[in-house]
C-alpha cells in the first residue's frame, strides 16, 4: 500500500485499528459517520469481532447491506439470528429504556422485505449502544455464520 501511494502522490491513509482493551470513542458526531468510524475501528475484514461493541456495529452493517445493496435476495435464518443476537447483546451494556423497546421491536420487524428506513434506525440504536457502553465486552462465540 506505502508503494501504491508512492506512486501516485498521495498520503497513505491512516487506520485506527482498536486494541481491544482501551475505551472505545469516536471523534464524529453524525450517527452515519459514526457507524463509519465505529465499523473501520472494530470490524475485522473477515469473520465476527473481538468485541460485542464492534459485533453490535457489524450486524447492522451487514443487515444494512443485504437489504440496500441486495434487496433482501440473500436473506435466511442466518440474518435473524445476528438480529437476535443483538437482543442479548444489549443486555451486556446500558441502553435507555425507550431505545431498548423500540430496538426490539424494530428486530421483530426487519426482514428480507424490509424498506430500510427500520435498518437505519435499528443502526443508529445501535450506534447509541456502542457510545454509551465504551468499556470492550469480550464478545466469545456466536450461534450464526455471517
Amino acid at each position: 500500500m506505502t508503494r501504491m501511494c508512492q506512486l501516485f502522490d498521495v498520503e497513505r491513509p491512516t487506520l485506527r485499528i482498536h486494541d481491544g482493551k482501551s475505551l472505545i470513542t469516536v471523534t464524529s458526531t453524525d450517527f452515519r459517520d459514526q457507524h463509519e468510524e465505529l465499523w473501520n475501528m472494530l470490524v475485522p475484514a473477515v469473520g465476527k469481532c473481538k468485541t460485542v461493541q464492534g459485533e453490535v456495529i457489524r450486524i447492522c452493517g451487514r443487515i444494512n447491506d443485504e437489504i440496500f445493496n441486495n434487496g433482501g435476495g440473500n436473506w435466511d435464518r442466518e440474518y435473524q439470528k445476528m438480529l437476535n443476537a443483538l437482543k442479548r447483546y444489549y443486555d451486556m451494556g446500558k441502553i435507555p429504556d425507550e431505545e431498548h423497546r423500540e430496538a426490539l421491536a424494530l428486530i421483530k420487524s426487519i426482514g428480507r422485505d424490509s424498506d430500510g428506513a427500520d435498518v437505519i434506525r435499528l443502526c443508529e440504536i445501535n450506534v447509541h449502544w456502542v457510545l454509551a457502553n465504551p468499556e470492550p465486552i469480550m464478545l466469545g462465540d456466536v450461534d450464526y455464520r455471517h
